[in-house]
């Protein structure tokens, strides 16, 4: 019997984070009249630590895989950087964890949350770690027609 409902919990619970992804999948759009950020310089940073690189250009696509799997994406405007990726379900948000490295070395990391609104937007709230600054970053993103 136990057997029976655990297999039944862990069907409801992939059923439930299939119909989940399907509301994520798809193209996405910041709207940029809705990004917030607020970013923090870290005090005596250490001697060593990399410049905290310019954001990526108007176009950036990042895998997200929710099956926990590690993904890379090159970052097309900071040649020798890649971002890597693991990304889990919690409830009904997608949560990301990322670090961005140069050359095989990590020089940021962050923790993205997706949720969407009941309108259908995809917020992602954003925490992000250097060794020069620490930021918290709101994006709103609409869905781009297919």
């Amino acid at each position: 019997m136990r057997i029976l409902l655990a297999a039944l919990c862990l069907f409801a619970t992939s059923a439930l984070n299939a119909q989940n992804l399907k509301e994520f999948a798809g193209t996405w759009r910041a709207d940029p009249d809705k990004v917030h950020e607020k970013a923090t310089p870290v005090k005596d940073p250490t001697g060593n630590a990399p410049d905290i690189p310019p954001p990526p250009g108007t176009t950036a696509v990042y895998t997200i895989d929710p099956s926990g799997q590690e993904v890379s994406d090159p970052i097309p405007d900071a040649p020798g950087s890649l971002r890597v990726a693991s990304t889990c379900w919690d409830s009904r948000k997608l949560v990301t964890e990322w670090k961005m490295q140069r050359n095989g070395e990590t020089f940021m990391h962050s923790t993205d949350v997706h949720s969407l609104t009941s309108d259908g937007q995809l917020v992602v709230s954003r925490t992000i770690e250097s060794p020069r600054h620490h930021a918290d970053v709101r994006l709103d993103l609409k869905r781009v027609p297919e």
